[in-house]
């Protein structure tokens, strides 16, 4: 099967014009397209087109649908993501601060000795170790370099544990110690098996961010597990839709909730920005109504 034909800006105009979409200024439009991409922003236009009786979309819009309407999502959008993957980098460092220093105090070298360790998945420990060795051998940073030219190459965890992302330090904490998991856990007020799985979730939210994927409508495969009532207004209000991005940021607001450093009104500014005039509603985010008083969206 060939591909489909090469369009320029003004032929993907054009199309989205007989499509049903209302077009204000066309200079601004095309600017839109080479800026952002027809394809980056047909994921914004989805919701707006017409269903079909069987419910599948067609690929006209509805009736007063604007490319404005787009727009305004596809900026909130950005300004979403930008928002959450700066709370996630005060959360991740203080997370690898937190392992770095209760790992090292069982052994400096506790990550290369699995008799110390408490792996849940045999499978993944061998994996986990062959790419923390590449990044070790790989990276550049002066803190590396120093230890590898001066210390034998021999990098304790406190050291290692810089060069792992959100998904290599999530692996280290199911790895960990029973007393290790639970004590850095109780740094933000949860217990070790449900960090665990916040920060598997959570690693599917940061990698959207790294990589500028469509994220204020998204769901999300892989659920926390949640404390019993009574541990907060704002986690119990999204135990019917933990799947939901609303969901996914609610968990990082209660990290960064404990996290020295972070800025708690960051993401609730963000949210209630959301364009109302696009036609779509903050519902659409996962966010029901009431969202806006609960204990962790008005610090």
């Amino acid at each position: 099967m060939d591909p489909k034909p090469h369009k320029s800006y003004s032929d993907q105009l054009d199309l989205l014009k007989r499509r049903g979409m209302h077009v204000e200024d066309t200079m601004s439009a095309l600017a839109l397209l080479q800026r952002a991409g027809y394809y980056t922003l047909s994921g914004y236009s989805y919701p707006f087109r017409l269903k079909a009786p069987g419910g599948a979309r067609t690929g006209q819009f509805r009736p007063g649908t604007s490319l404005a309407q787009v727009q305004s999502l596809w900026e909130f959008d950005n300004r979403l993501r930008s928002s959450t993957f700066a709370v996630v980098q005060h959360v991740e460092t203080y997370l690898r601060a937190l392992m770095g220093y209760a790992l090292g105090a069982v052994d400096p070298l506790i990550h290369r000795k699995p008799g110390l360790l408490s792996i849940d998945r045999s499978q993944d420990y061998p994996k986990w170790l062959a790419k923390l060795d590449r990044q070790e051998a790989d990276s550049r940073e002066d803190f590396i370099i120093h230890h590898r030219n001066n210390r034998h190459g021999i990098i304790p965890i406190w050291v290692a544990v810089d060069v792992l992302d959100w998904g290599g330090l999530s692996y280290l904490f199911s790895f960990a110690p029973l007393i290790v998991r639970d004590e850095v856990a109780q740094h933000f007020g949860l217990n070790a098996a449900q960090l665990k799985s916040w920060l598997r979730a959570l690693n599917v939210l940061r990698n959207v961010c790294a990589h500028h994927g469509r994220f204020y409508n998204r769901y999300y495969s892989l659920t926390p597990k949640l404390p019993d009532r009574g541990h907060g207004d704002s986690l119990e209000f999204i135990a019917p839709l933990k799947d939901t991005t609303f969901a996914m940021l609610t968990l990082l607001q209660h990290l960064a909730s404990f996290t020295l450093g972070a800025n708690p009104r960051l993401l609730p500014a963000t949210l209630r920005s959301f364009p109302t005039a696009s036609g779509m509603t903050i519902g659409s985010t996962g966010a029901r109504e009431g969202w806006e008083s609960l204990s962790l969206w008005h610090p």
